[in-house]
């Protein structure tokens, strides 16, 4: 056969995908399994195990109640990790010029790693639901909301992480990052509480936190109701799902913080 009638099996872009999603699925027990525990336990001490000293939450049982809250947690969680993870060390050991340097469009790029850490993330959510469902008892009340909703936390989760992988300079940088700024707007978004019970101040302050509507999407989508309308909900996050992409696919086209 001629050189010129050669065809790959796959595309440069399947290959780079194939690669992100291998890297985390060669080591799943970390990468997937020790989210999916720590978001149980969160289930089991603080729902099962308090739950039973807590007072329901807009007519929900407490355990039921958090469950959306640990889901948009671990999922965004587990975007951070992985898009932080891979483009800083591809950056690190130059692997990234290699890649930019392939037949593969600037776009085809960030797309790949960006769906590496969703599928990562719906990975993680599945074995989260698969356990804390039944063991709650929380069901489904309104499907178009949680898979609109879900969609755009994945899609905040993979692009917060690519960015980040962008822009750290050291590793320190990125376990900083998440110390500092992702986990406390997780734990201030409303997780475990509504929002509506806080004071006057704290509760507009709540509504500048980018999780808080990660938080209510999804609380919406399980329980039917949330703080805020669920049209309010999925067109605040929807905005910050098109401004980070927008952002993130900036930062590719010029590939100028990429080399550094």
């Amino acid at each position: 056969m001629s050189a010129s009638s050669f065809r790959s099996e796959r595309s440069p872009f399947t290959w780079l995908l194939e690669r992100e999603v291998v890297r985390y699925l060669k080591i799943w027990q970390f990468t997937i399994a020790g989210h999916i525990v720590s978001a149980l336990l969160f289930v089991l001490v603080f729902g099962l195990a308090l739950g039973t000293r807590i007072d329901s939450v807009q007519g929900v049982p407490y355990d039921r109640f958090i469950v959306a809250g640990l889901l948009g947690q671990a999922v965004l969680i587990v975007g951070y990790i992985n898009g932080t993870t891979s483009l800083f060390e591809a950056r690190r050991d130059r692997y990234l010029h290699d890649v930019l340097a392939s037949p593969l469009r600037w776009w085809e790029v960030n797309l790949a790693l960006v769906l590496g850490g969703v599928i990562r993330g719906v990975i993680t959510g599945f074995g989260i639901l698969a356990i804390a469902m039944p063991l709650t008892g929380e069901t489904v009340q309104r499907p178009v909301v949680l898979a609109v909703g879900a969609a755009g936390t994945l899609t905040v989760a993979g692009q917060v992480g690519v960015l980040a992988g962008a822009y750290a300079r050291t590793l320190d940088h990125v376990y900083s990052l998440e110390a500092l700024v992702v986990l406390p707007l997780g734990f201030l978004g409303g997780i475990f509480y509504s929002v509506s019970q806080l004071p006057p101040f704290w509760h507009a302050l709540s509504e500048v936190n980018p999780v808080f509507y990660i938080v209510q999407t999804l609380r919406i989508g399980f329980l039917g109701s949330g703080d805020i309308p669920a049209g309010v909900a999925l067109g605040v996050l929807w905005v910050f799902a098109i401004a980070l992409s927008l952002w993130s696919l900036l930062v590719f086209r010029s590939g100028r913080r990429l080399k550094q």
